[in-house]
């Protein structure tokens, strides 16, 4: 029988995509900053619900919050910003695909930061595993007239180094929200997670709305005026988060991150199905290998 965790992790994938596809309609509205708004924004209302909801319905306490527990939030909280902005960054750089493909290297990346911050360990195969999925992702967006030359000019640029640093960043961010919910004392690690998230986006609500209302005030009255795409996005991104962040406290950040990468999967069906675009032979020999690495994970952690 599956763990918990692992049935959760895939609902997030699953309303994760539902989030990012609906965000790239509003792109067609919405700048890439207020696009991207609309998953805090929109999605803050719902995490308040959802952390009063266990805490009347269930009758679950709110934790004591401490300062090791604030400190790895504003860490994990900040860190996560900046990784989103340098992965929307990317959008303005031809190489997208293969720099976002670099951001995924996070769950080797979530390793040694588990290791460094948390002193976590994990698996020699649960290890393998994770490369074995990461190498696969890192696959998929290699073109078929692809040379040495040109394979060096791809790898070695500033797109490449701003999704490696992203994925290094929402590697941090992980741990630290991991972090943030073992310093917490409770009987319940839903109620732990639901705190430590809501912590966490209010400081990423608050950063991002002062930030737009400096900078870009036009894009939150544009997101009212696509409130029904907004509420799409608010809804799905706040309900995947509550799923990331109750897996990221039951479970070693590394194996969480590295079975998302099924997120990966539902997009190309999104792609197949609903968008009609084809798929190149090496996508599918990436996503195959992905998966082979994710049935690891799932079989051996």
């Amino acid at each position: 029988m599956l763990e918990t965790w692992i049935i959760v992790t895939i609902i997030a994938c699953f309303l994760q995509n539902i989030r990012s596809l609906f965000q790239k309609k509003l792109q067609k509205e919405l700048s890439n900053t207020g696009s991207t708004y609309t998953r805090f924004g929109y999605g803050f209302p719902f995490v308040i619900i959802y952390v009063f909801f266990l805490s009347y319905v269930y009758d679950f306490e709110i934790p004591m919050l401490n300062f090791q527990f604030i400190f790895y939030c504003i860490i994990g909280g900040v860190s996560q910003i900046i990784a989103t902005y340098l992965l929307l960054r990317t959008f303005l750089l031809l190489n997208f695909a293969v720099a976002n493909a670099y951001s995924k290297t996070e769950p080797i990346q979530a390793v040694f930061f588990g290791t460094i911050i948390l002193s976590e360990q994990i698996t020699p195969i649960g290890f393998i595993a994770i490369v074995i999925a990461v190498l696969g992702v890192l696959l998929i967006p290699i073109s078929k007239d692809i040379s040495l030359s040109t394979f060096k000019e791809k790898i070695f640029n500033f797109s490449t180094i701003i999704g490696v640093l992203s994925g290094t960043l929402f590697g941090i961010a992980g741990v630290c929200f991991r972090g943030a919910s073992l310093s917490l004392v409770h009987e319940s690690s839903l109620m732990v997670s639901a705190t430590t998230l809501l912590i966490a986006m209010t400081l990423q609500f608050v950063i991002f709305t002062l930030y737009l209302v400096y900078k870009e005030p036009q894009q939150i009255i544009l997101s009212f005026k696509n409130y029904k795409y907004s509420l799409i996005v608010g809804i799905s991104g706040a309900t995947a988060s509550m799923c990331w962040f109750y897996c990221m406290a039951v479970q070693n950040v590394a194996y969480v991150r590295a079975l998302g990468q099924i997120e990966l999967l539902f997009s190309f069906m999104v792609s197949i199905l609903y968008l009609k675009e084809k798929v190149r032979l090496n996508e599918i020999i990436g996503i195959c290998i992905m998966l082979f690495g994710i049935i690891l994970i799932v079989l051996y952690t």
